[in-house]
């Protein structure tokens, strides 16, 4: 018997924008991979903005509606669902928690990314009113949906804990690097990147942005002890945007001497990275809490060592291809990162394992289980 042909609608709000271009990249692939593992069922895409415009159209099967309503706004609560319905879908999914709260119309399946703002809330939810209403949304948007898919056990752990959702409403899928992370072989392309932002000495790497939980000021302090106290003649590399927000991480690098050795290169190209991640001596993690945390499985892609922290998922993404440390013990971060710094043997064996860590995950597989949660929940 032939299966039913459905319409199904992947919420892509957020690709192309560069506070949640994680999301916007998750968007981006699981589009592309589904249509190319289902070619049977129709796959509606609703982006918004001028970056919304180039989401590529990669199949027959995949047509593309640019909406005028952004994430978090009051018009994605009211006028949003209305283009929904309109476009007669058998079911949508929400590729973030910020769906429209009150439309129940379509049968839903929101991704959960992680639960960061619950426990450290960002610059936008200053205010007890903004936080309430993300904790009612998030909360919501998991109670609407008929399933939930986590990033991984951790993430799901949080939503069952704290939303107080059943755990047979979640099915864990879990995200994967880009294939432009991969060993590089064009030297030439590593030393115009160091010549670009003066680095001259073997370096530790870290990307992310500078948000509380990201902990760079612990990792500023664990690098002065690791060239003071072990004596490691390196630098420490933080390939992010300079956010003014956070003006202490400037600060404490000024407090410490060490200007000349703690690279700040602003906003790195996504061609760029890889060579930057391959050139390093070491990848360093120190964060507090994460969904999924890519940025050391890209480094893993890369041939890169990792040291991360010991919290949320990391254990359970990086498995046996990591060292790990306390991220809020200065002096443990410190010991792990001179150790696997004065280490060839270790940085080889944390290469090697890492490389086959970061195979575990692929895009393609996150569709295809991605595809199984679909079709579970149209019957």
């Amino acid at each position: 018997m032939q299966e039913d042909i459905h319409t199904i609608g992947i919420d892509a709000r957020m690709f192309g924008t560069a506070q949640a271009a994680g999301i916007g990249q998750y968007a981006e692939e699981l589009v592309r991979h589904l249509v190319k593992n289902d070619p049977a069922n129709q796959y509606h895409v609703f982006v918004t903005g001028e970056a919304g415009s180039a989401f590529p159209i990669y199949a027959p099967n995949l047509t593309k509606t640019v909406v005028p309503y952004p994430h978090y706004t009051y018009s994605e609560q009211f006028l949003y669902p209305g283009i929904l319905q309109k476009t007669k879908l058998d079911l949508v999914h929400y590729t973030n928690f910020n769906s429209p709260i009150f439309f129940h119309k379509i049968p839903s399946i929101v991704t959960i990314h992680d639960l960061t703002l619950w426990f450290f809330p960002g610059r936008q939810q200053t205010g007890p009113l903004k936080r309430l209403l993300y904790r009612v949304v998030i909360r919501r948007a998991c109670q609407n949906a008929r399933h939930i898919i986590a990033i991984t056990e951790a993430t799901k752990q949080d939503i069952v804990r704290l939303l107080k959702i059943d755990p047979s409403k979640i099915t864990v899928v879990y995200e994967a690097a880009s294939d432009r992370y991969r060993p590089t072989s064009l030297s030439s392309n590593l030393d115009q990147l160091k010549r670009k932002f003066n680095i001259t000495k073997p370096y530790f790497l870290y990307v992310g942005q500078w948000r509380a939980h990201k902990n760079v000021i612990r990792l500023i302090r664990a690098f002065a002890i690791v060239r003071r106290r072990y004596q490691l003649d390196c630098q420490l590399v933080l390939s992010s945007k300079i956010d003014s927000a956070y003006p202490q991480v400037q600060s404490t690098i000024k407090e410490l001497g060490l200007r000349d050795d703690v690279i700040l290169t602003g906003y790195v190209a996504d061609s760029e990275l890889p060579y930057l991640y391959g050139g390093a001596d070491c990848f360093v993690f120190p964060s507090l809490y994460e969904g999924f945390g890519l940025p050391p499985i890209e480094a893993m892609a890369c041939g890169t060592p990792v040291v991360s922290s010991n919290t949320s998922c990391m254990p359970e993404v990086l498995g046996e291809a990591a060292r790990y440390f306390d991220p809020l013990d200065v002096e443990e971060m410190a010991k792990v990162m001179a150790e696997v710094g004065k280490s060839y043997s270790l940085k080889r064996e944390l290469k090697a394992k890492g490389l086959q860590q970061a195979k575990l995950y692929s895009f393609d597989r996150m569709a295809k289980e991605t595809l199984a949660v679909y079709r579970k929940v149209l019957g």
